[in-house]
């Protein structure tokens, strides 16, 4: 039987990477975002077997609609991954209550919707898996990053919480990935003075003196959901060696 694999921030980036290797690896994939120009450009690249669900996992009844949706577009559901994420950078004087409430809705609030309501319909199924996107910075702090910092710690400890309340039969990991080569780390450089500089010192910062890329982190999510059968409450690193500095 086919897995049935619900991806959130599925248009780009680690959910992008992820929903098509997946899909190349002959699951039936469900690619939820907010964007459908961007979700239907990669299901058309996908091909069959692949829905695009229109949904804002930050708001609560669009996160459980979506995930119902992609049960119903799938027939079923053996694993969601949480990818949908943003950042900004702002210092305390500038960090106004809806640019916190922005990053800690979608990537902290959002992982719960999706996963609550995919949890929900695993374990009256009889199982499956969940696997949540969190960061190195959920461990580390930066400077004028207080809420995704903040929201990516959230990501484990939901993730630890979840698994223990699920066992046996739905198991929760996460993975927290150090800088990657995405369109939102890219833009980040790109607004820089210098990019070409701001990118060497991007790199830099990583022990293995470069980014991930999205395909490294997909590789990870795809053992953690369908072969570390005996993993769950997990935060596994794949950071380059930031943390380990």
């Amino acid at each position: 039987m086919e897995t049935r694999v619900l991806v959130t921030g599925a248009g780009s980036g680690v959910g992008e990477a992820t929903a098509r290797l997946f899909a190349r690896r002959g699951a039936r994939v469900a690619l939820l975002g907010r964007r459908s120009k961007e979700l239907a450009r990669v299901v058309a690249e996908i091909g069959g077997g692949a829905h695009a669900i229109v949904a804002d996992v930050s708001d609560p009844q669009s996160a459980s609609a979506g995930v119902r949706a992609a049960i119903r577009e799938l027939g079923g559901l053996d694993v969601a991954v949480n990818a949908a994420g943003v950042a900004g950078y702002a210092l305390l004087e500038d960090l106004d209550d809806a640019a916190w409430r922005q990053v800690i809705d979608t990537n902290l609030s959002g992982t719960f919707y999706v996963s609550r309501e995919a949890a929900l319909h695993l374990r009256a199924e009889g199982g499956g898996s969940i696997v949540n996107v969190a960061s190195d910075l959920a461990t580390m702090g930066v400077a004028g990053l207080v809420p995704y910092c903040a929201s990516k710690a959230g990501v484990v400890g939901l993730t630890r919480a979840l698994a223990i309340e699920l066992a046996p039969h739905v198991r929760v990991n996460v993975v927290c990935p150090g800088p990657i080569d995405t369109p939102m780390l890219r833009a980040g450089v790109d607004a820089a003075d210098d990019p070409a500089r701001a990118l060497r010192e991007k790199e830099a910062t990583v022990p293995l003196n470069r980014l991930a890329d999205p395909d490294e982190i997909a590789r990870a999510i795809y053992f953690l959901a369908l072969e570390a059968t005996f993993a769950t409450g997990t935060s596994l690193a794949l950071d380059g060696g930031t943390s380990a500095a």
